[in-house]
C-alpha cells in the first residue's frame, strides 16, 4: 500500500524504519450526510479533520494524507500515537459525531513522499473492524508502550488478515470513564469471581459446520463476507463487513455496521432488525446477516446458544 507525502516526518529514498501508523475516520459518515444534509455535514467533516490535524501535530506527528471523512497519520513514538488517539476520542462530543480508529505499529519503506510496506495495510484493516468510538492496536503497537499506556488497553481477539499466514492479535485502548475500570471486569462483562452458583457465560455461534464460542479469551468476534472475517457468511447477502459480536458490560452484544441490515429472531418473539445500530443477544435463536433468518440451512443465517456454565 502506497502513502501520500508526509508532512512532517522526515522522507529518506529506500529508508525502511519502524513507524506508528495511525488510520481514523468519522464513523458512519453516508448517514452523516443523509441526516444533516450535504453542506452543512460537508462542512462539519472539515471542522473535525482540521481538529485531528491538529492534535496530530500537537503530538509530535506528521499527517500523511486526508482520507474523505479520515486521515492517516505516522509517528516516531508509539506512545505519541496513542496519546493522539485518545485525544480524538475526548473531542468527539464537541462535534456530534464517532470516531474510528486503529493503530498499527511497524516497517515501512520511505520513498520520495511515499510510504509503502504492509504496516499501511494492517493499520487500515484495524481501523475498518473498529466500533464508532473505539481505538483498535495490534500486538506490535502494545509491545511498545509505556507501563502506563500499556495498562489502559486490553485483549480482543485474534483477526486474519489477508495475505498473512498467522493472525494478528488485536488490543482496545480504553478511554474516559473506561480506563477507570479494571481490566479484568471491562474484558470479561463479568469479575474473573465468578458470583456464588454462577459460572462463565459464553456464547455459541453455529454455521455451515463451524462453530465460535465466545467468552473470556474470545471476546469478539467479526462477521462478514470478506475473507478477514471471523466467521465468514458466504452469501451476497451478507455485506463484506456485515457486524461485530462483543462480550461487554454482562453480555453480548450485536452491532450491524451492513447494507442489508441483521435480522434476529429468538423464541417466539417477532425478529429484531438492526440497521447500524446494535443489541443484546439473549437465550438462543437464529441471525440473519442481510436478509430475514428462517430457517438454520439458509447460507446468511447463524444459529445463536447463551449459555451460564
Amino acid at each position: 500500500m502506497a502513502c501520500s507525502p508526509i508532512e512532517r516526518i522526515p522522507v529518506l529514498p529506500s529508508l525502511e524504519k519502524p513507524l506508528a501508523l495511525l488510520f481514523v475516520d468519522i464513523a458512519d459518515s453516508t448517514m452523516l450526510y443523509e441526516r444533516i444534509g450535504n453542506a452543512t455535514a460537508a462542512a462539519l467533516t472539515q471542522r473535525v479533520l482540521a481538529h485531528l490535524r491538529r492534535l496530530v501535530v500537537e503530538h509530535h506527528g506528521g499527517v500523511i494524507k486526508s482520507l474523505g471523512d479520515g486521515l492517516l497519520a505516522a509517528f516516531s513514538l508509539c506512545d505519541d500515537s496513542a496519546r493522539t488517539a485518545c485525544a480524538m476520542i475526548g473531542i468527539q462530543d464537541q462535534h456530534g459525531l464517532r470516531l474510528r480508529i486503529g493503530i498499527h505499529f511497524g516497517a515501512v519503506i520511505e520513498g520520495v513522499g511515499d510510504l509503502y510496506g504492509d504496516a499501511c495495510n494492517v493499520a487500515a484493516r484495524v481501523q475498518q473492524i473498529a466500533r464508532p468510538g473505539e481505538i483498535l492496536v495490534t500486538q506490535a503497537l502494545v509491545d511498545s508502550l509505556s507501563p502506563d499506556l500499556r495498562d489502559r488497553t486490553r485483549p480482543l481477539s485474534n483477526v486474519a488478515m489477508k495475505g498473512k499466514t498467522a493472525p494478528i492479535r488485536v488490543h482496545q485502548i480504553r478511554t474516559g470513564d473506561d480506563a477507570d475500570e479494571a481490566i479484568d471486569s471491562t474484558t470479561l462483562g463479568f469479575s474473573l469471581v465468578a458470583e456464588a452458583g454462577r459460572g462463565m457465560a459464553t456464547l455459541h455461534l453455529s454455521y455451515r459446520g463451524r462453530d465460535i464460542t465466545l467468552s473470556r479469551t474470545l471476546s469478539r468476534v467479526t462477521i462478514g463476507r470478506e475473507d478477514g472475517s471471523g466467521l465468514r457468511i458466504a452469501s451476497r447477502q451478507t455485506s463484506r463487513q456485515h457486524a461485530v459480536i462483543d462480550f461487554t458490560r454482562e453480555s453480548f452484544l450485536l452491532t450491524d455496521h451492513s447494507t442489508n441490515g441483521t435480522f434476529i429472531r429468538s423464541g417466539g418473539s417477532p425478529p429484531v432488525v438492526l440497521r447500524r445500530d446494535s443489541t443484546k443477544l439473549v437465550g438462543s435463536g437464529l441471525i440473519g446477516f442481510g436478509a430475514e433468518a428462517l430457517d438454520e440451512g439458509q447460507d446468511h443465517v447463524v444459529a445463536f446458544r447463551g449459555e451460564l456454565a
